[in-house]
């Protein structure tokens, strides 16, 4: 029979997105410690990195952030993350809570984490810069989980090899924010489209500026926030274009836009500090004149952003029209 220790420990957050970085302190956090692996409350780590649950039944639940929707047995080795299956170290039950690895946090959430357990403290920082690997996965799987090809993460990993080892850091071939730096800057004498069908979106979306932002957000109606996707989502839906949840799940819809091409109405997605593994995080509407509809929170909540400039387009990734 297993041993299980438990020590109550501080969970510190250091976390990076849009134009802050924040670190915020949780106290009396529960660690278990158990066959020589360590353990923190799932609630508590889906609140902490700010997922909402979205389906919830007897084999496993599915939780988002708004970039994409993970599925996480509750009894079984094997994860889900749009559509990409991984392993994961079982979830664990301790006086009727289930508790997760850190670990699996780290391959789930794209957070790196560091247990002092003299000090009892856990570290997480977000955006993770690794991926500690497990029995079952292969080069191919932790490229698709980290949006990448086999040749650029062996281009930052030359010594990862298959059979690929259990407990091995794998760095992750993140995007960097200055490549494309000499590209940035916003192109002159842009020519002005505007999309017939977009007035009605964009007159609604126009309407709810101000509304407030909330990481991983649930249905408006009933929490009367967005996020990035939702809003998105809420916009579009309430006029006959239904959409999906998620940013990533929404770059997949309509037809490709290229960059000069984008009319109003159109759907731009961007990368995002928060992240390191590549993923599409954020999502807006243009509306002409290089701006967009959009929500974040730093701290305007629902706005009209120019993404025309060098920060977004250093984060640009694609476009695409869905009206």
């Amino acid at each position: 029979m297993a041993i299980t220790r438990q020590v109550k420990i501080r969970l510190i957050l250091f976390q990076r997105d849009f134009f802050t970085k924040r670190r915020r302190v949780f106290n009396t956090i529960s660690l278990i410690i158990r066959n020589n692996l360590n353990y923190l409350p799932v609630n508590t780590i889906l609140e902490i990195l700010e997922y909402d649950i979205k389906k919830n039944n007897i084999n496993n639940f599915t939780v988002t952030d708004g970039s994409e929707f993970v599925t996480i047995p509750k009894t079984g080795p094997v994860a889900r993350r749009e559509g990409i299956h991984f392993p994961i170290d079982p979830l664990i039950y301790f006086n009727n809570r289930q508790f997760i690895s850190l670990r699996s946090v780290n391959r789930l959430f794209n957070v790196a984490l560091i247990l002092n357990i003299k000090s009892k403290t856990v570290t997480i920082r977000q955006p993770g810069r690794f991926f500690v690997t497990l029995k079952g996965d292969d080069l191919r799987s932790i490229a698709a989980l980290l949006n990448t090809s086999v040749k650029r993460l062996l281009s930052v990993n030359k010594n990862l090899n298959e059979p690929i080892s259990s407990g091995i850091r794998v760095t992750i071939p993140s995007f960097s924010s200055r490549a494309g730096t000499q590209n940035s800057r916003s192109p002159k004498n842009v020519k002005v489209k505007f999309h017939i069908e977009a007035g009605p979106v964009i007159k609604l979306g126009q309407t709810l500026k101000g509304t407030p932002y909330k990481f991983g957000a649930g249905p408006y109606r009933k929490t009367g926030v967005f996020d990035c996707s939702s809003y998105m989502q809420y916009i579009y839906g309430r006029n006959g274009e239904p959409l999906p949840r998620t940013s990533r799940s929404q770059a997949r819809r309509g037809i490709f836009r290229r960059q000069r091409d984008i009319e109003s109405g159109d759907l731009i997605f961007f990368r995002r500090d928060r992240y390191s593994d590549n993923r599409i995080g954020h999502v807006g509407m243009d509306i002409g004149n290089g701006r967009m509809l959009n929500t974040y929170e730093s701290p305007p909540g629902v706005t009209i952003t120019k993404w025309r400039s060098p920060y977004w387009l250093r984060r640009y990734v694609t476009a695409r029209e869905v009206l």
